[in-house]
């Protein structure tokens, strides 16, 4: 297919060698690895301007997670106290699903998520309730060989978080699913690439219902082209969507974030391009849109952009400093006020 914009897989030979199970010892290595330089570096892993009601409206946040390393997704908790987010290797051939707490003192720090660390997951995304946690991973299927992605999701029990449950057809295929996206009635938005549909990936939903999810259909509208639409997020409304997309006309460029509000008919209207700083001239994905209990809401996502250097003669510590920290050109997530969207048409 050729588009690497959307989990940046990773390769056949690393998926088919078995060595996935590996993934479990990294994550927990590089978790402990940055803790302990975000501390010993005086970061403060307790707070976040994002997460601040004061934090700025006009500019694009860097969020405390960041850290240098490829940290591709995020996900909130309706109540805004439990945070999930993707920590991948630096050539994606491993990642695992990270979480934190908020407490009294803060957040605490990241920890390898109970149901993750063994095979390669990515794309945490909890349901408007916050009784369901969807995720995409590679993990062996409960019913088929493959090693496809598939959307899988945890359920929350008064022992914490379920074993991980794979809905199986027609939501999952033995091709790839990605970025589940679910609504306040349980319908879930996700992308694929489904040869009926063209061979481009596009946006996709499914109906749920008691007996479980009905017949995946493609989202009406405009929000669909003939080009790539990925890592969407829907609205527990179903009011708009924000997606990514790449080689659109007028794009800034790498892969661009787009804004669709659904008509009156049910569907969507042709994606609007959001503006920067959302937007740069990089790869900018996985959206997310966060309403506290204030009623404000921070539109999160996660960009390759650089951040820019005075230049001056460095010592090796000093280069290497900014060589591993954020804005290096791997996956840093930000956020800011979705004051910034463009309105209905």
């Amino acid at each position: 297919m050729g588009l690497i914009l959307k989990p940046s897989a990773p390769s056949e030979s690393a998926a088919d060698s078995g060595a996935t199970p590996a993934v479990n010892g990294i994550a927990r290595l590089i978790v402990r690895i940055l803790a302990i330089s975000c501390l010993g570096a005086g970061a403060n892993l307790t707070t976040a301007a994002a997460d601040s009601p004061t934090a700025s409206t006009t500019s694009a946040e860097l969020h405390w997670v960041s850290d240098g390393f490829n940290n591709r997704d995020l996900t909130l908790s309706p109540a805004g106290d439990e945070l999930f987010t993707t920590l991948m290797s630096p050539k994606n051939v491993g990642a695992a699903i990270l979480y934190a707490r908020k407490t009294a003192d803060g957040w605490t720090p990241l920890e390898v998520a109970p149901f993750s660390g063994v095979w390669t997951d990515i794309e945490p995304m909890f349901a408007p309730d916050g009784q369901r946690l969807f995720f995409v991973s590679q993990r062996p299927k409960p019913d088929r060989p493959g090693s496809d992605w598939d959307i899988w999701f945890v359920e929350r029990t008064e022992h914490g978080w379920s074993e991980p449950i794979n809905p199986g057809a027609p939501v999952n295929t033995d091709g790839n699913e990605f970025y589940p996206s679910v609504t306040a009635d349980g319908t879930l938005y996700f992308t694929a690439d489904r040869q009926e549909y063209g061979a481009s990936e596009d946006i996709l939903r499914s109906r749920w219902t008691r007996d479980g999810y009905l017949k995946v259909e493609r989202v009406p509208g405009e929000a669909n082209t003939s080009t790539f639409e990925f890592n969407s997020f829907i609205a527990a409304d179903e009011s708009y969507l924000i997606f990514g997309s790449q080689r659109r006309e007028g794009e800034m460029g790498g892969g661009d974030l787009y804004i669709s509000y659904r008509r009156q008919d049910g569907s969507f209207g042709p994606g609007q391009l959001l503006p920067a700083p959302v937007n740069s001239t990089r790869l900018d994905y996985c959206p997310f849109v966060h309403t506290n209990e204030q009623g404000e809401s921070r539109l999160y996502f996660t960009s390759e952009r650089l951040i820019s250097h005075d230049r001056a003669s460095l010592t090796v510590t000093e280069i290497r400093s900014r060589f591993t920290g954020p804005g290096n050109g791997m996956g840093d997530i930000y956020s800011i006020s979705t004051d910034i969207l463009p309105k209905v048409p």
